[in-house]
């Protein structure tokens, strides 16, 4: 069964994760012109940024990895 976060009002936090383990699979953001779609039997959406990372951070996810820069 397919979810999904369909223009959203203001920009929405998603974790997915899978049935039994409560493993995260995915986790990301929907601004309002995006549309996001997921197989994962779990999605749980926030609309505070705070309260996603926490739960992210308590996971064991950094919710903000640095990105690689690459110097050509």
């Amino acid at each position: 069964m397919l979810q999904k976060i369909e223009y959203p009002k203001q920009t929405t936090y998603f974790i997915c994760r899978e049935d039994e383990t409560f493993t995260i699979t995915a986790y990301g953001s929907v601004e309002p012109t995006q549309v996001m779609e997921t197989g994962q039997p779990i999605l749980d959406s926030y609309l505070d940024e705070a309260e996603w990372a926490a739960i992210l951070i308590a996971g064991g996810i950094n919710p903000y990895p640095v990105e690689e820069v690459v110097i050509e």
